[in-house]
């Protein structure tokens, strides 16, 4: 018996996985501070020009557009100084430009020339949105002692315009802080992007092998969070702006309703009717909220009833850069998952669990990580050039589904294999209980046959060797038969007996077997009687499907013919005749007798009811002189 495979759940597992989530999340959001090398020069006040107001205005950076002027459409420029020095005039080494962040669209120029530009400055709304760190070598012969930068920038509302503090200087200084930049704004983000594609890849192929909704839930949200991370360093959006930003929204919508869902399908406690009707005003009421805050914002500034509306749609305070009805939707959202977060997690305290202790662990992270964006994007422009955490805490989610997943498609593994270990036990015992079963009705079957063949040969004795003694018995007890008739009728009793035997031993099919047996039994009886036998027997095929016993109805038949045209037919010759057509063996026995007696008694019955049961045609034949006995057996079987 096989033994039931045991499941392996080590205990360092647990505390294991949700150190390494911690440390991954410290990782990452306290990436190192690079700091610049020899000669790099911080360049953090400009001049700030915004038409069609003419006027400088001394602007400390960074600039964050939705905090300075919120809900306003500009184009503004940017005029920045910085010293080249004299003792590198014709430096060895060239000098370059890093800016951490700015956009939306914009162009630089140097000391009048342009250097570079991104996006379409006549466009609002353009599809391209400035989110990579740009990176630009100075050309020494544009350098001057004193040089100024002028940058443009075109301002779309609500999509976090502006201008990072900026470093100028040598490009070995600046690599370092490069680097930094880079990896923290570019490769970290399309990381989690990936990260987030593989596990709903995994999620998508265990669904469509188990359908089970856990599957779809976890693959739905992190599709959706992919592309959500994918927009902060995807700079050329499919779609204008604020469309751009309605889709975004929705992804961010999509994602929190696939992990309600995934929390659901975990099998904690049963979700109350108020926490799912909450979650389904959350997902409504944000489009809802953004749509109503458009339209104030289409019409702010447009008319005196427009003016009254402002605050409603911006707040009271000139720091939102978000339309009011959509920082309320927000903070209602993040504040229901707070509580939520806080009910699952008593949920894990009473009944722990490792896939819900790290959705609960996960979830906290995310939701502090997304509660300091929404902080850090509205309290103060200082917080402008700093990366979004919520793109990085959300790993630790994906990291979560990953593990969960692992963890139940090892459940569902081991189960299968207990599962198949029972199934394999059962066959095994059903086995062996039909082996015995067998053998008890194969030793029946045996006895059976064994039964049904001593009744056979019983019975063919009786008929045949039995009829014979039994003749013989009353020849002696009448005194009438002579010495001769009683030798007689003894040995057709012996033929009879010994026909028996041979019948037990004929090859199964084999007609021509059959007939030599008779021929060689019965040979110097017909002589005996007066009779002159003529033998004409073809190379007759094989019956498959004869065997013993219909072999043994043959030799009957043949040998009941025979018996009647030597007892009965007073003729001179015995004509024994054997062909084949396609479909048949045909079988003659003709006598050249009187033909008057070869039809009486129970003769001609028994041979039509052997041949019945065989599946052969007898016919039997009055011909003018003698009779002949027609026997046509199949070589197929009857359908």
């Amino acid at each position: 018996m096989t033994a039931p495979v045991p499941t392996v759940r080590p205990r360092w597992l647990a505390p294991l996985v949700v150190l390494g989530l911690l440390l991954s999340l410290l990782w990452l959001l306290t990436p190192g501070q690079a700091a610049p090398g020899p000669g790099a020069q911080l360049l953090d006040h400009a001049q700030r020009f915004t038409p069609p107001d003419s006027n400088a205005i001394e602007q400390a950076l960074p600039l964050h557009w939705d905090i300075t002027a919120p809900g306003q459409q500009a184009t503004t420029e940017l005029r920045l100084r910085f010293d080249f020095p004299a003792t590198n005039a014709s430096p060895a080494e060239p000098w370059s430009l890093l800016i951490p962040r700015l956009g939306n669209a914009w162009a630089i120029e140097l000391n009048g020339q342009a250097l570079a530009s991104a996006g379409r400055l006549d466009q609002p709304g353009d599809a391209w949105a400035a989110k990579r760190p740009v990176w630009l070598t100075l050309p020494t012969v544009l350098l001057q002692p004193q040089n100024e930068l002028r940058i443009r920038l075109r301002m779309d509302t609500g999509r976090r315009a502006g201008l990072s503090r900026l470093w100028v200087g040598p490009t070995a200084s600046l690599l370092p802080m490069r680097d930094r930049e880079d990896w923290l704004r570019s490769s970290l983000p399309q990381a989690a992007s990936v990260l987030s594609l593989v596990v709903a890849t995994l999620c998508i192929l265990l669904w469509l092998q188990q359908h089970d909704p856990l599957y779809a839930w976890a693959a739905l949200g992190e599709l959706a969070w992919a592309l959500r991370v994918a927009d902060s360093w995807w700079e050329a959006s499919p779609l204008g702006w604020p469309a751009w930003g309605l889709f975004v929204l929705g992804l961010i919508w999509i994602w929190s309703g696939a992990l309600y869902q995934f929390i659901a399908a975990l099998q904690f406690s049963p979700r109350p009717r108020w926490e799912r009707n909450t979650i389904y005003v959350s997902l409504l009421g944000g489009p809802l909220a953004y749509g109503v805050s458009w339209a104030l914002h289409t019409l702010r500034g447009r008319d005196e009833m427009a003016q009254h509306l402002g605050p409603l749609a911006y707040g009271l305070g000139s720091g939102q850069q978000t339309p009011m009805f959509l920082v309320v939707w927000m903070l209602g959202t993040l504040l229901f998952w707070a509580v939520l977060n806080v009910r699952l997690a008593r949920e894990v305290w009473r009944k722990p669990d490792l896939s819900r202790a790290l959705v609960v662990i996960a979830l906290a992270l995310s939701l502090m990580a997304i509660g300091r964006d929404i902080y850090a994007g509205r309290a103060s422009a200082l917080h402008y050039e700093e990366s979004a955490w919520a793109k990085y805490a959300a790993v630790t989610l994906a990291l979560s589904v990953l593990v969960i997943v692992s963890l139940r498609f090892q459940q569902a593994r081991d189960e299968l294999l207990r599962l198949n270990s029972s199934i394999g036990q059962k066959l095994a015992q059903r086995e062996a209980e039909l082996t015995e079963q067998h053998v008890q009705v194969t030793a029946l079957e045996r006895d059976r046959a064994a039964a049904e063949e001593r009744t056979r040969i019983l019975r063919d004795m009786h008929d045949g060797a039995g009829a014979h003694l039994i003749a013989a018995i009353h020849q002696v007890e009448s005194g009438q038969a002579t010495r001769q008739e009683l030798l007689q009728t003894l040995r057709e009793s012996l033929d009879q007996l010994r026909l028996n035997i041979d019948a037990m031993h004929l090859p199964p099919g084999d007609i021509n077997a059959l007939l030599s047996s008779l021929r060689y039994r019965l040979e110097r009886r017909i002589q005996a009687a007066g009779l002159r036998l003529v033998w004409r027997a073809d190379e007759l095929p094989l019956i498959a499907h004869f065997q013993s016993q219909q072999l043994r109805h043959v030799q009957f038949i043949v040998l009941e013919a025979i018996s009647n045209a030597i007892q009965h037919a007073q003729g001179s010759r015995l004509t024994i005749s054997a062909t084949a057509d396609p479909t048949h063996v045909v079988l003659e026995i003709r006598d050249d007798g009187v033909g008057a007696g070869a039809g009486a008694g129970n003769g001609l019955r028994s041979m039509r009811e052997r041949a019945a049961l065989i599946g052969a045609a007898l016919e039997h034949l009055n011909d003018a002189p003698g009779t002949c006995v027609v026997l046509r057996l199949p070589l197929q079987p009857p359908v």
